[in-house]
């Protein structure tokens, strides 16, 4: 047990973690692990609109606190609507203001989370040191946590930041998604229309924030082509705002002609259909997180990105990469041949280890 507690009973407890996705899903262990803690405590969550829909209805959170961002923005690039957008911003930030907050947490580590913490007027607001947080973030905060490695995976320097408020005992390392019985009944509806009850499933997710992440179009083709011909899966291509016509693509360079999914309405959905298949192929992305968080096992293909830091962190997965003296290269590379250097070969091996179907799957 830490026997160093350093605030013993926080009435009003605040969550800054705004985005992406997959950072927001890597912050829900310290949420449970705050809530095994505080149980009668109010915990809210500031966090952007895109990421919002994943933290819905969680059974750990008291409330949500969406910075409509997209709104906002498009509202203020508008004469006719600036106000509008003013006006949003303004509520948003006045409902922090007073929320009455008696201690915070900043796992963001940028400007705009500090400026949200130090408008909490919470007279702790807990972040990452110097080192470790971007555009001058800690200069709001006023207590300061130096993780134990530069490169620590996400979710382990969460719940160090953490660690100095919650017993060992408490402190939890798998989360919560809060899927309910219409999500996983949608899923189940959807899939067995179009596979039945096949096994293997496997999902193929192209899509992520950043091109130098993605792989190319004909290789997830072949992947696809080469888990149904080789492991008798059937595959179904997921995507998410904006990802369709790469699905589509995929889907057209394929001779086996995988299902292109359902539209998803929300982060929910999208998780409900993940933990429906018996593997996950992708890239490394939100939905990479998410598929993890839900116990599927998952194939993550990693170029420029530091796999220590950002691979899938529950198992059952195996990474492959191209293995380049130059990764990581913290993404400024813009050649992207990292990602190229993967083969679907490499892929395929390593689905048919999580499959079963070939050596004891390695991490």
């Amino acid at each position: 047990m830490n026997n160093r507690l350093e605030h013993h009973n926080p009435c009003r407890i605040l969550i800054i973690r705004l985005s992406a996705i997959g950072d927001v899903v890597r912050t829900l262990p310290a949420l449970t692990s705050l809530r095994r803690q505080y149980p009668g405590a109010h915990i809210a969550w500031a966090v952007e609109d895109k990421s919002s829909s994943i933290l819905e209805g969680h059974p750990d959170l008291d409330e949500l606190l969406v910075f409509e961002r997209t709104r906002i923005v498009r509202l203020m690039k508008n004469p006719f609507r600036f106000a509008e957008g003013v006006s949003l911003f303004v509520r948003f930030f006045s409902r922090i203001r007073g929320g009455g907050y008696d201690l915070v947490f900043d796992f963001h580590g940028i400007l705009k989370s500090g400026l949200i913490a130090l408008l909490s007027r919470s007279q702790h607001r807990v972040g990452f040191e110097k080192a470790f947080v971007k555009e001058f973030n800690y200069l709001f905060t006023n207590r300061k946590i130096s993780p134990s490695d530069p490169r620590l995976p996400r979710v382990a320097r969460n719940l160090e930041l953490i660690r100095p408020f919650v017993s060992e005992e408490n402190i939890v390392d798998k989360p919560i998604i809060g899927l309910t019985d219409a999500h996983r009944e949608k899923a189940r509806a959807f899939i067995e229309d179009k596979f039945g009850d096949h096994h293997p499933l496997v999902a193929v997710h192209p899509g992520t924030s950043r091109d130098i992440k993605k792989w190319s179009t004909r290789s997830f083709a072949m992947v696809c082509d080469m888990v149904s011909e080789a492991l008798g899966a059937r595959v179904l291509i997921t995507w998410g705002p904006g990802e369709l016509k790469e699905a589509e693509e995929i889907r057209s360079f394929s001779q086996t002609r995988p299902e292109v999914n359902m539209q998803t309405d929300s982060l929910f959905e999208l998780a409900a259909v993940l933990e429906k298949c018996d593997l996950m192929v992708t890239v490394d992305s939100g939905p990479m997180h998410i598929g993890s968080a839900v116990g599927t096992p998952v194939v993550a293909i990693f170029g420029p990105t530091d796999i220590q830091v950002n691979a899938p962190h529950w198992q059952p997965r195996e990474i492959v990469s191209g293995n380049m003296e130059c990764s990581p290269c913290d993404e400024n590379c813009d050649l992207a041949k990292c990602m190229d250097a993967v083969t679907p070969e490499e892929v395929l091996a390593a689905a048919r280890n999580l499959l079963g179907q070939g050596d004891t799957a390695t991490s």
